[in-house]
């Protein structure tokens, strides 16, 4: 309490002393009187054309800040506070009479509460392998969610640590890009995909690695075919289905490989008949459609189409060689 007295004293004699200074100064300011001569060589820059209404506004300001430090400031109201028994509700009749009269109760052993069991975590599951991810990519792209496909193809990428997984992803950015028409990203996808996989093939020569190159050179000649490049494609389609004849009929029980040495043969015929060499080409779509047709026999829900296609094809192009 006496600190606080101390402070509003200090308050008020500030508040005299900054008021009678400024009082002072504008009373000799504004040029009504003189205390001494310092007033008379003061320059107030900018505010010289207006000396008598600084003058004034510091008398006003002075006197009003010495009136409020000679006024009785007013007390604070204090709030009133309820008692601590008002606040608590009255007790029970049974309540007060046991506090009059209380009565024995035997104490009984007080036994902890058992211990909760917690159940253990269910283990977490793993995250998903880059065989699995490939095989949902496999299925959203026969249901066209591309959108899936370009955010699971990124996972992929970032996962992939093997030459062979990385063969694999830049293939299948490679034919993502195609059929949304990037043939640029496609190539690049393409070429890299080729590299990984010809590491692949120096370490080991069998039908998975072989059919992992040619995939991925099938996917060069490809976009270089869409671009123009017919050279480049020529070469892209040979050296493939080199690799695909390789396997020496093993792919007869994978349909898989099997119609992947269909299309290679198409590929590679209608780049011959561009060329002129309407034989040759003759002769790879028979090896084709023969091709074709053991697989539309095993199965004609699925490559009765292809055989169709074949068929046409071949019609077509023994009709320009016999007219």
């Amino acid at each position: 309490m006496g600190a606080r007295l101390g402070d509003a004293m200090l308050a008020r004699l500030v508040g005299i002393i900054l008021g009678l200074i400024l009082a002072s100064s504008g009373y000799v300011v504004a040029g009504w009187g003189s205390l001494g001569t310092w007033a008379t060589n003061l320059d107030l820059g900018p505010f010289e054309p207006h000396r008598p209404a600084v003058g004034v506004a510091a008398t006003i300001v002075g006197g009003v800040l010495i009136v409020a430090a000679l006024l009785p400031r007013p007390k604070r109201k204090t709030r009133k506070t309820a008692p601590v028994a008002a606040t608590v509700a009255a007790p029970s009749p049974a309540l007060a009479l046991s506090a009059v009269e209380p009565v024995a109760t035997p104490v009984m052993p007080v036994t902890p509460p058992p211990e909760p069991v917690v159940a253990p975590l269910p283990p977490q599951p793993s995250p998903n392998t880059f065989a699995e991810m490939r095989a949902r990519l496999v299925g959203l792209s026969r249901a066209d969610s591309w959108g899936e496909c370009a955010r699971l193809l990124a996972t992929m990428k970032r996962q992939a640590h093997t030459d062979e997984e990385l063969a694999i992803v830049h293939r299948d950015l490679g034919d993502f890009a195609r059929a949304q028409g990037q043939l640029d990203e496609a190539a690049e996808a393409y070429e890299t995909a080729v590299a990984f996989a010809r590491q692949v093939r120096q370490v080991r020569t069998d039908d998975a690695s072989t059919e992992l190159l040619a995939g991925a050179l099938s996917g060069v000649g490809d976009v270089a075919e869409a671009e123009g490049r017919l050279d480049a494609a020529l070469s892209a389609f040979e050296e493939a289905l080199a690799l695909r004849r390789s396997r020496g009929g093993r792919e007869a029980h994978d349909a898989n490989a099997q119609r992947a040495l269909s299309v290679n043969l198409e590929r590679l015929a209608d780049l011959r008949e561009d060329r002129g060499h309407r034989m040759r080409a003759l002769d790879l779509y028979r090896e084709s459609y023969d091709i074709a047709g053991r697989l539309a026999a095993a199965d004609p829900a699925r490559f009765g189409p292809d055989l169709a296609s074949t068929r046409a094809r071949l019609n077509e192009l023994e009709a320009k060689i016999s007219s």
